[in-house]
């Protein structure tokens, strides 16, 4: 927005979020500061179907059996890969109908999870790339909220949202992340979601033409 760019912000739920709607408060600040020719939002959109693509054979799989096929992943590191995974889908399909070609995504290597590591957003770049779209990671770097906080002060914004809140998702408190965890995420990415993006993504598309292409909300 700083260089003159059109943005687009969408939000999604995967229906084990609340308030999701409280959005709207963040996009309202934005459009107010850049204006509204800068600033677009899509809406909010629903994600569960694609999520719960990926749940099985996961959910019915024995603890042994998640370690023999997959290695060390855990349950909220399994639920954080698939539901980004949803969320990413959809931007790509929705990025085709646009022809949108880069997302932005507020990763940060400090906030220590599977999905933000090295190996993780490098495949993740190159499922975007798939489909000649950049995956930004502008914040990856970022280490303290302080630091955050900060730079929304310094652009003029109150450093507090009225955030919608994930019910699933589990803080890692004094957990380490190892490398068998990493690699655990890895392999199911590999060998359970990888070969169906492809058709998720073609299927998220034709859902929701019709509706963004009709409508831009702001």
């Amino acid at each position: 927005m700083e260089n003159n760019n059109i943005v687009y912000l969408i939000t999604y739920d995967n229906g084990y979020g609340l308030c999701s709607e409280n959005v709207k408060h963040g996009v309202d600040r934005l459009a107010k500061k850049y204006g509204k020719e800068q600033v677009k939002f899509l809406g909010v959109h629903n994600t569960s179907g694609v999520w719960r693509s990926f749940f099985l054979p996961f959910l019915n799989l024995k603890p042994s059996e998640i370690i023999e096929r997959y290695g060390e992943i855990t349950y909220s590191q399994f639920n954080c890969l698939t539901c980004r995974l949803s969320m990413y889908l959809y931007s790509i399909a929705i990025c085709r109908c646009f022809n949108i070609g880069k997302v932005s995504d507020g990763a940060r290597y400090i906030q220590g999870f599977a999905i933000e590591t090295g190996c993780m957003l490098e495949r993740f770049k190159r499922l975007f790339k798939d489909y000649q779209i950049e995956l930004i990671l502008p914040v990856i770097n970022l280490e303290s909220d302080w630091q955050r906080k900060n730079e929304l002060l310094i652009r003029g914004f109150v450093p507090k949202v009225l955030e919608p809140q994930c019910l699933l998702g589990v803080p890692l408190d004094n957990c380490k992340l190892t490398e068998e965890i990493i690699n655990g995420v890895a392999s199911f990415y590999d060998k359970e979601i990888a070969s169906k993006c492809d058709f998720l993504i073609d299927m998220v598309r034709t859902t929701i033409n019709i509706d963004i292409q009709s409508e831009i909300w702001i």
